[in-house]
């Protein structure tokens, strides 16, 4: 083996080794909850699913209280009850105690034990608390009940819509009046908040909306999806992400200055506030304690004295690309697409997978069609780049020989090897240039095989049900290191056709370890990878092996042919004679005075 070889095997090795340790560790088993344990005192879960409302003040539930010290907050009232919101793309629960959001449940995303998906987590404070600043300090309505004569809204028709109106009036004087409007057909909920302050009450500068209970976790693979928990700001129409495991909880982190929406996100699903343009907001992210998720709060400043009106938006909903355009206000940015130079391709790439997908519903085919297309739009790319390995494979034992006799001779050796693909006309920078131009477009189909909700829960063939996630076509009763206790087919293809397609490629027999060496490590690392992004890269490798079989074909009937017109045109097993039909090896010319 020589020393490259040796050299790619060891670096290979760090590289699978590192990626194993910093971005796959072992499943943790499910937790019984689907986010943080409820607190202490609060009652369980009701057996059929509906959030149970802890009894406790909300300031025992999750993490501390933001509310200044000494702040007069507004004492526990007795007496809350839940109003009930369905539309046909959600339920939601809205307390009145505090005139806040409990639950949201997506009804067409199946979530753990096939149930809805849960974006507030089992036992978290509810969402959209309201503390107001007066000159007296900060009042904490979380805990206040507020009136309303709703029994719940149920909306069936797109075009429907409805509302809900919750009122308080505070023994300052302050009243608060908050009304929810819904759409059928829409997971954008407006919010509009009016605080009027009756002659002698104190005056409000302020106000604060907290979503205190953060993101809930909804995939199964919790240790995947934590990396992916983020807040999420518009600044200035630039999305800010800060990730939920660079929050530390000692230190909020603030943003200010052009506010459109703040957000909270997972893989999939976010929740976004998006406050009036201009509102002059001032956002903060808390890490939520003894967790990777983050709650937030918006602070408002009220303008003019005496009464302030408000219209917030709330989206509660997935990360899907249409849908968050829609909302014209940047929302698509929390989708992380790549580097801004990936990102225009990675766009690109997941419209051309939805409109195929309109004609074949079936997102596993659409990949295949897609590594196709890919594989066309670089055949001659492609073509080039085999042709370079295999012209540098060819001369490969003379640049070795050149090195060992001129080894001392740093400058002769570099001139004579510049000779020496001068002469047989190859250039070592082409074999890898056009595989430098295909990285931009295989990073944005990584990107978007690796996060569009699109593949979420997506069925391909029998075993095959989930694109999103590595295929299992049986359970282990051990477990593998770095691997599970899964036994995913795909990965074991994907190496099998690598190894076909290196035994293709490779002539020098010093690079014969590499021919299974580089296979098994990169099934090791895709091994526990969505299976989407193993089918593509399967898919890839069987087309680039029909690829080279054609071209290893046409250079045995270019051999033949130059072997056949060197031999003076012998006639060929099937009775046709080549140098006929190929024009070489013609009965040359008698010869003349000149020649001879």
């Amino acid at each position: 083996m020589d020393r490259k070889a040796l050299l790619a095997i060891v670096l290979s090795t760090i590289l699978i080794i590192a990626f194993q340790i910093l971005f796959i560790h072992p499943p943790e088993p499910p937790p019984e909850g689907t986010g943080q344990p409820p607190p202490e005192g609060a009652p369980p879960p009701a057996s059929d699913g509906a959030i149970a409302i802890p009894q406790a003040p909300a300031a025992d539930a999750g993490e501390a209280l933001p509310v200044a010290p000494g702040a007069p907050a507004e004492e526990e009232e007795a007496g809350s009850r839940i109003i009930e919101v369905a539309t046909p793309l959600y339920e939601m629960e809205i307390d009145t105690r505090g005139a806040s959001i409990r639950q949201v449940r997506l009804l067409r995303f199946p979530g753990k034990e096939k149930r809805p998906v849960e974006l507030v987590a089992a036992g978290a404070p509810g969402g959209l608390g309201l503390l107001l600043e007066t000159g007296e300090g900060e009042v904490d309505l979380r805990g206040a009940v507020f009136r309303s004569d709703e029994d719940g809204v149920r909306l069936t028709h797109p075009e429907e819509g409805g509302e809900i109106v919750l009122e308080k009036r505070l023994a300052s004087g302050v009243a608060v009046r908050r009304t929810y409007r819904f759409r059928a057909d829409s997971y954008r909920i407006d919010v509009e908040q009016t605080i009027e302050g009756a002659a002698g009450a104190p005056k409000v500068f302020s106000y604060r909306l907290l979503w205190e209970p953060g993101i809930a976790f909804t995939e199964e693979n919790r240790d995947e999806e934590k990396r992916e928990m983020a807040a999420v700001t518009s600044l200035a129409g630039k999305a800010v992400r800060d990730p939920a495991g660079k929050v530390k909880e000692e230190e909020p982190v603030e943003r200010t200055g052009d506010v459109r929406f703040a957000a909270l996100k997972n893989k999939y699903f976010a929740i976004a506030l998006l406050p009036a343009k201009d509102s002059g907001a001032l956002v903060r992210i808390r890490r939520i304690a003894g967790e990777e998720r983050v709650s937030l709060d918006v602070k408002m400043p009220i303008a003019s004295a005496g009464k302030e009106e408000a219209r917030i938006g709330l989206y509660a909903g997935p990360l899907d690309m249409d849908l968050l355009k829609s909302e014209a206000v940047g929302l698509e940015g929390m989708i992380d697409l790549g580097w801004s130079v990936i990102r225009p391709i990675s766009s690109l790439t997941l419209a051309v997978m939805k409109f195929l997908y309109k004609y074949v519903p079936n997102y596993g085919v659409v990949i295949l069609l897609i590594t196709l297309l890919t594989k066309l739009l670089f055949y001659h790319l492609t073509h080039k780049s085999l042709k370079s390995m295999k012209d540098m494979q060819r001369i490969q034992g003379q640049v070795s020989a050149l090195r060992e006799k001129l080894k001392g001779d740093a400058q002769r050796l570099n001139k004579e090897m510049m000779a020496l693909y001068k002469r047989e006309k190859v250039n070592p920078l082409s074999g890898c240039l056009p595989m430098l131009l295909q990285m931009p477009v295989f990073i944005a189909l990584y990107q978007v095989l690796q996060r569009t909700i699109a593949l979420r829960k997506a069925p391909f063939v029998s075993w095959i049900d989930d694109l999103s996630r590595p295929d299992v076509l049986a359970d282990l009763p051990f477990s593998l290191p770095f691997l599970g206790s899964h036994l995913s087919l795909l990965p074991l293809l994907m190496g099998v056709s690598m190894i076909v397609q290196q035994k293709m490629t490779t002539i020098d027999p010093r690079q014969k370890a590499m021919i299974y060496m580089m296979p098994i490590l990169f099934t090791g690392l895709f091994y526990r990878l969505p299976s989407g992004l193993v089918l593509y890269w399967l898919a890839n490798n069987v087309l680039s092996i029909g690829q080279q079989y054609l071209m290893n074909r046409g250079d045995e009937k270019n051999a033949v042919r130059a072997e056949a017109a060197t031999a003076g045109g012998e006639e060929k097993p099937n009775g046709r004679n080549r140098n006929k039909a190929t024009g070489r090896g013609r009965k040359e010319r008698p010869p003349t005075k000149e020649t001879t």
